[in-house]
């Protein structure tokens, strides 16, 4: 997730790239609910897409204190063990990420 920097990733693809790399082992967690499967593979698809989506222009620099947003958030999602909550968390992160990448509101706007 955090660059070998130590810094958090500096632009938009990036912390998309690290945000699929998190959600991507959130899944693998979800999977472990055999009756589930079918359920998590469409959830999975649909946050990878939500995730993909909230790129944008992947070039664009990432704000620090947004990019921070993305790591706790990769990080938090990272110490679950459990599988529902994983299946729980599958539907909230991708939210998540997309509205750290989202762009700034404009005062007065």
């Amino acid at each position: 997730m955090v660059e070998a920097s130590g810094t958090p990733p500096l632009t938009r693809a990036a912390a998309v790239a690290a945000a699929i790399l998190a959600f991507d082992g959130l899944v693998a967690v979800g999977e472990a609910i055999e009756d589930e499967w079918t359920y998590v593979t469409d959830l999975a698809a649909a946050g990878r897409a939500i995730i993909g989506a909230a790129a944008g222009d992947g070039a664009a620099p990432m704000d620090a204190t947004r990019a921070d947003a993305v790591v706790a958030a990769a990080a938090e999602i990272g110490r679950i063990t459990d599988p529902h909550r994983a299946i729980d968390w599958m539907s909230t992160f991708p939210a998540i990420v997309a509205l750290a990448l989202a762009p700034a509101a404009t005062a007065g706007a």
